[in-house]
């Protein structure tokens, strides 16, 4: 081998650790991230929307490591020539020789990046679930003050309905 050679394999081999290292801190976030889904979906069910607040600002802090990390890979996978996609991963591990740990930490990756978004949808849904209930319930209570829609006045006299002649004139 030529010393261009051992330099060539030996610089695949350090971008190679310090991008399986970058998977590793990607897959812990992700668990910290579907963690936290699991966390906000509980407090869906519980019907304790007030704590949804609490979690909010963890939950933006992990989107933007993830986010930051999907960055990073995009780039590197455009730095390599392929596409940032499933596909385009498989052939960068299998171009830089990856070891069977780095793709199982890729393949680990995937599959928590469905089971979060799939937790996430569910999440949503209870959302709007929760969002439509409370809507309804503004629709009761706005229909209850409006003094047009009063059977009787303050007073607690007869109202007289738009539309309708007063009782006592019938």
């Amino acid at each position: 081998m030529t010393s261009g050679t051992c330099s060539k394999i030996k610089r695949t081999e350090v971008l190679l650790s310090r991008f399986t290292d970058r998977l590793n801190a990607e897959l812990k976030t992700f668990k910290e991230f579907e963690l936290l889904l699991q966390e906000e979906q509980q407090t869906l069910i519980d019907g304790q929307i007030d704590l949804l607040i609490a979690l909010a600002p963890r939950k933006s802090m992990l989107i933007k490591h993830l986010s930051d990390f999907s960055d990073e890979r995009t780039q590197v996978l455009s730095d390599a020539g392929h596409e940032s996609s499933p596909a385009g991963m498989l052939a960068l591990l299998d171009e830089t020789g990856a070891n069977a740990g780095t793709r199982q930490i890729w393949a680990a990756l995937l599959t928590l990046a469905r089971e979060a978004d799939h937790t996430n949808r569910r999440n949503g849904a209870l959302i709007e679930t929760h969002l439509s209930h409370n809507q309804q319930a503004l629709s009761v209570l706005r229909a209850a003050a409006n003094p047009v829609n009063n059977l009787y006045s303050a007073s607690g006299q007869l109202s007289h309905m738009p539309g309708s002649k007063p009782i006592d004139k019938a």
